[in-house]
């Protein structure tokens, strides 16, 4: 076979090859995942303004296995009038181990969960409450052993 002739066998693969790729690129869509993206945005932004909030305190909430107990401590001057809340481990291995705890203002600044409440493995913890009309917002990655 004569160089010419590999020449034109290369430029013709390759040029399948592009024609292909166009092909599938076309076939892809480019729809927004959401329809209420900008809504969305807005309201990712109050959970940054919230986060701020409690970074604001210079104090941390704080997460950590205590026995037969997983005890939450939250700031007191976050929780002293206390409107509403909730606190949810979300297990990253199985969504069916998610649990949600209400926080209420007779708790305090202390939360204890029994061990028995939730299956062992990692949990990223989202907590979320409103003090006195002041909206706050925490989020951690937390291993319960």
């Amino acid at each position: 076979m004569s160089w010419g002739t590999k020449v034109i066998i290369i430029l013709t693969v390759f040029v399948i090859g592009i024609l292909s790729m166009v092909y599938i690129s076309m076939q892809q869509t480019t729809e927004v995942i959401e329809d209420n993206y900008y809504e969305r945005e807005l309201q990712y932004q109050k959970i940054i303004d919230a986060k701020q909030n409690l970074h604001n305190l210079k104090d941390t909430v704080a997460i950590h296995s205590e026995g037969q107990y997983v005890q939450v401590n939250i700031p007191e001057i976050a929780v002293s009038k206390l409107d509403s809340g909730t606190i949810q481990f979300l297990k990253l291995s199985n969504s069916k181990d998610d649990r949600t705890l209400e926080m209420k203002q007779e708790s305090g600044t202390l939360y204890k969960i029994p061990a028995s409440w939730l299956p062992k493995g990692w949990y990223k913890v989202k907590m979320q409450w409103t003090n006195d009309g002041v909206k706050y917002y925490h989020e951690q990655n937390f291993n319960f052993q």
